[in-house]
């Protein structure tokens, strides 16, 4: 069985607090693997877990309301806005899930593609290595795997794994923020025009697809088609445990930025 958490809208240290108190409880096999759908209560940059904090301009942050906080993931910043977010948590030792990032990767980017088909999301997935641009930001090129639509990054998916658990969680836009993305990021003027162009064209969002946008809901019932023809697996509605609660409560201040006082 997979449990499915259709969650609500949140600040970025409890998101980052609850996807992490989630895996290290599918990891002790407190709980099965789980999918968790959720919001951001504040426009929100995420930073990769080791991320340079120099490259991000803070007054803007401040200036425009704009939360951030820092993945217990890998990779570089991403604007968290008009979306919606999934976290996918395993045991390391799941029998499905090759023992690397990128196996494991593939894998649940072919669930997560049979699930956005049946919305009539025609996906992708990206077989190469592409070159990034030299920015802090996730969505200048695809990485391997990574879901697209004709050929623009459509999903920004970082994972982090440990010998219990995988902890994947990634940032499906129904509306992409690429101007105040841009202008998240210290970058001299003809950089961040550089940076806006070449995002303009090589980025989509659900509504640039569809016309419309998409309800937690709804995308909760493509997932439990797609995961089901992926992992043969019994997709359920559920919830967090009171434990996962308590520890998510415990835990939310590791991931609390205090933007006005840095």
């Amino acid at each position: 069985m997979i449990r499915l958490i259709v969650d609500t809208y949140h600040m970025g240290s409890w998101n980052m607090a609850c996807d992490l108190a989630i895996a290290k409880h599918v990891g002790k096999g407190y709980q099965p693997t789980t999918i968790r759908l959720y919001g951001w209560s504040l426009p929100t940059l995420s930073l990769g877990r080791f991320q340079k904090m120099e490259d991000i301009d803070l007054d803007f942050l401040r200036n425009n309301n704009i939360d951030i906080v820092r993945r217990p993931t890998g990779g570089r910043a991403v604007l968290h806005h008009k979306e919606i977010t999934y976290l996918f948590s395993a045991s390391t030792n799941h029998p499905l899930l090759p023992k690397s990032v990128i196996g494991s990767y593939k894998v649940i980017a072919e669930a997560l593609i049979k699930s956005l088909n049946y919305l009539n999301i025609q996906c992708d997935v990206e077989k190469n290595k592409n070159k990034h641009l030299n920015t802090p930001a996730c969505y200048d090129a695809p990485s391997i795997y990574e879901i697209t639509i004709d050929k623009k990054k459509f999903i920004g998916s970082a994972q982090y794994r440990n010998e219990y658990y995988i902890l994947q969680h990634g940032a499906i836009p129904i509306e992409f923020p690429l101007k105040n993305y841009v202008n998240s990021f210290k970058l001299d003027k003809d950089k961040k025009e550089k940076l806006f162009n070449h995002l303009k064209n090589k980025v989509i969002d659900i509504k640039s697809v569809l016309n419309r946008t998409i309800s937690f809901e709804e995308l909760a019932e493509a997932l439990k088609v797609g995961f089901y023809e992926v992992f043969n697996e019994e997709v359920v509605i559920g919830e967090l445990s009171d434990s996962e609660y308590d520890l998510t409560k415990k835990i939310v201040e590791k991931f609390d930025i205090d933007i006005e006082n840095l």
